[in-house]
């Protein structure tokens, strides 16, 4: 679906200068009112052309993804599916969906551009330091299970709150904000893991991919007090665990939501 594609709205009344939300506009669609999606589309192509780009390896995908996108859309509303509040988070997961799996199927890296990254890095209450560390952060923020990336993205990027994020993940709002509690420690843990180098001794191996966790005090009995004695024997790891403290003094303890 292109912005050829879709007919021009007009909402009628010269007189009425107060414009329909989002919510308005999907019950005028779901009624038949296709001008309705029009102006959904004209309000939101933007915003998604910048998801596409920012989701996609190959620039050039973005605008038949946005297209693929607005249309799968459209067609779920018709057949009395897709949003009913939310248009504008469901419309950009579905690009970001549309994305990945193109992605996936090229078989390519998703790149992701700086305007996404530094909307991620600084959104919420979770700020971490400054830009240039913004694509370690995105490449921590990729290994994190699917489901708190999903949490993550509604919550601190689109700034959804947990009783409107909650029905598009199937969780009630309290079950949602405890994943996201769970999810932005993840975040954290990994984070703070992408800055521990390779190891230089290969007995180190095994306690070196657990010090981003180990740091934040994410490990468990005998887990915790093995890396504990390994670091303080070992010069090279002690170095590390040192400049990951550091690091987390640099990161912004806020609560979370």
């Amino acid at each position: 679906m292109s912005a050829q594609a879709l007919p021009c709205p007009n909402r009628g009344d010269p007189a009425s200068a107060q414009p329909l939300n989002d919510q308005q506009l999907l019950a005028l669609v779901r009624s038949g009112d296709v001008a309705a999606f029009g102006e959904l589309f004209i309000r939101y192509r933007r915003v998604g052309g910048f998801v596409a780009r920012a989701e996609s390896d190959n620039p050039s995908d973005a605008a038949d993804i946005v297209g693929e996108a607005f249309a799968a859309v459209f067609q779920a509303i018709v057949e009395g599916r897709g949003p009913v509040e939310s248009f504008r988070s469901y419309l950009l997961t579905t690009i970001r969906r549309m994305a990945h799996r193109k992605n996936q199927k090229a078989t390519r890296l998703v790149l992701i551009d700086s305007g996404t990254v530094d909307a991620f890095a600084f959104s919420g209450d979770d700020h971490v330091l400054g830009t240039h560390e913004s694509i370690i952060l995105v490449r921590a923020f990729r290994e994190l299970p699917r489901r708190w990336q999903d949490v993550l993205w509604y919550v601190d990027v689109e700034g959804l709150k947990p009783a409107q994020a909650g029905p598009l993940l199937g969780l009630t709002p309290n079950a949602l904000s405890a994943l996201a509690i769970r999810a932005r420690e993840g975040l954290r843990q990994m984070y703070l893991q992408k800055h521990v180098g390779q190891a230089t001794v290969q007995s180190c191996t095994e306690y070196l991919r657990y010090l981003g966790r180990y740091v934040r005090n994410g490990l468990r009995g005998n887990a915790q007090a093995k890396v504990r004695e390994h670091t303080e024997r070992c010069a090279h790891c002690s170095a590390v665990l040192a400049e990951l403290r550091e690091l987390q003094t640099s990161m912004r303890t806020t609560t979370n939501k």
